[in-house]
């Protein structure tokens, strides 16, 4: 497989690494405007620089794209692939409103290609462990979690993470996006309905550095956010709770998991920081394969749906229904 990646950033240096480990895959093409940070990448990966994606597809033959672009730029990339009909993974959050989200998966369905969101928590083998114990049975049903999800904030994030009009919020969008997907995929249940109030504590810019949301989700379950971004540190990093009838789990992201029952507590560790690699490889078989991977689009959607439901409670001081998510085939 014949790949590009559009952006040379953070992540998309990420991707590139997980790419050039892969037996089946060879990465051939960056699109970057800044020409010193995309020929830099472009170095490291034997590829070819150019300017823009369309210099790269008219250019360059490739079989898919990983699109690690600002959250506003999406919706273009994404139709800009279907044209080529190239297969896309698409770094998280979808997109910035549900109507740029509705679009790229209207497109993607209708060019026939594959296309992934980059929820890469999902592969982290800590939280694959929770998934497996919960669909086991072994701690009954969950009903109350929480996420604290901590990053360092200020000059650490590329700058346009603090603009809204390039990432659609704060800390919620860039980060806590991932939390969003993993409490509806760890557990299973679609949010119905968001409380939640937002901190401008430390003025980076015209979005959140903090936000608190309560999530009431199917069946009665409960999940409250906690994400922060302050300038220095990450006090407490990115844990998540999740108590059920039978037991509990609590993650330790990067660390290890805990596992809690009337039996006593067992804890795994974390087996590696191979999580890119593991989403590459998904993404590459399912490219392959031409089927559904294991976090379609519409999981970014749901998630973005949920996001966008916090800040309007933000806003309002009232609980906001979630947009529907279309089913529960995502989780």
């Amino acid at each position: 497989m014949r790949v590009g990646i559009v952006g040379a950033g953070q992540v998309a240096q990420r991707h590139a690494a997980a790419y050039e480990v892969h037996p089946e895959t060879t990465v051939v093409a960056i699109a970057e405007p800044l020409r010193e940070r995309g020929e830099a990448l472009a170095a490291v990966c034997g590829a070819r620089w150019f300017a823009t994606l369309d210099d790269l597809l008219s250019s360059a033959d490739v079989d898919a794209l990983s699109i690690c672009v600002p959250h506003h730029l999406h919706r273009v990339a994404v139709e800009t692939a279907c044209e080529a009909r190239v297969h896309v993974l698409l770094e998280k959050p979808i997109a910035n409103t549900l109507e740029d989200a509705d679009a790229i998966l209207a497109r993607a369905a209708a060019a026939g290609i594959v296309l992934m969101l980059g929820f890469v928590h999902r592969f982290r083998t800590e939280v694959l462990h929770a998934k497996h114990v919960i669909e086991s049975g072994d701690i009954g049903e969950p009903f109350s979690c929480l996420d604290r999800f901590c990053s360092l904030g200020g000059a650490h994030p590329p700058p346009w993470v603090w603009n809204r009009a390039a990432a659609g919020g704060g800390v919620l969008m860039y980060g806590g996006i991932h939390a969003i997907d993993r409490i509806r995929w760890l557990v299973g249940r679609d949010v119905l309905a968001v409380s939640a109030r937002a901190h401008h504590a430390y003025g980076y810019g015209d979005v959140e550095d903090g936000l608190v949301a309560m999530l009431d989700l199917e069946g009665g379950a409960t999940a409250v956010l906690f994400e922060n971004s302050p300038p220095f540190g990450r006090p407490g990093g990115w844990a998540t709770e999740i108590f059920a009838t039978a037991g509990a789990l609590r993650i330790q992201t990067g660390e290890w998991i805990e596992v809690t029952t009337a039996t006593g507590m067992t804890r795994v560790d974390a087996e590696d920081e191979r999580h890119f690699e593991r989403e590459i490889a998904e993404f590459v078989s399912a490219a392959a394969d031409g089927r559904e991977p294991s976090v379609p689009g519409a999981a970014g959607r749901a998630a973005l749906a949920v996001a966008l439901a916090a800040y309007g409670a933000a806003e309002s001081g009232a609980s906001v229904g979630v947009s529907s998510s279309g089913g529960v085939g995502d989780l």
